[in-house]
């Protein structure tokens, strides 16, 4: 194995040199070190220190840069935490369930607050009822389309209920397409004979 430094004391024709590290001059006599890889001068004692060269940027003889420790910093509200509710591990937001903002389902916590009906699963209801009487054959999907979107954002939610609405508005929907697909089948039937 080859070393990385060659030590010497400091002669004449190494006189007067700045150290690559700390910018003195080197005065006769001095401990000195070479770097075989770049060949720049140092003191003895700076190559010690600092574990390494200072000369060339890509010497292989440089000491590793010590990355240095961060650690991030969480916000947290003032306010006291209701029960059911949770930091955010990732934005220090109060979440109960899921956090809105970086989109984190903090799974821990169940959320024991009051449920809203979501609105979009109602809509999904009506709309279904009224196929039932008229324009089914449009109505019934458009019930099915918005009561899946419906148990979506419930799902999402923990704060809104309703999911038996949505699913009501879904057998709704597929009825009024079964209904209508045997009135065709029977109108086409029928006029055969």
């Amino acid at each position: 194995m080859t070393e990385t430094v060659r030590r010497l004391k400091v002669n004449k024709l190494y006189e007067g040199q700045a150290c690559r590290w700390c910018g003195e001059v080197l005065a006769l006599g001095d401990d000195g070190a070479i770097c075989e890889a770049c060949h720049s001068l140092h003191h003895a004692r700076c190559w010690d220190q600092q574990n390494g060269c200072n000369g060339d940027p890509l010497c292989v003889n440089r000491p590793l840069q010590q990355l240095k420790s961060v650690t991030p910093e969480v916000r947290r509200p003032s306010r006291p935490l209701s029960p059911g509710e949770s930091y955010c591990a990732t934005c220090g937001d109060i979440v109960s369930g899921v956090c809105f903002r970086c989109r984190q389902v903090v799974t821990d916590v169940e959320y024991t607050g009051e449920k809203k009906t979501a609105p979009e699963a109602k809509e999904a209801l009506r709309i279904a009822i009224i196929g039932m009487f008229c324009f089914g054959v449009i109505l019934g999907p458009i019930a099915i389309v918005k009561a899946t979107s419906a148990k979506r954002t419930i799902a999402m939610d923990p704060r809104l209920g309703g999911e038996g609405i949505a699913t009501a508005a879904q057998i709704l929907g597929v009825v009024e397409l079964v209904l209508f697909a045997l009135y065709i089948f029977g109108t086409l039937s029928g006029s055969r004979y």
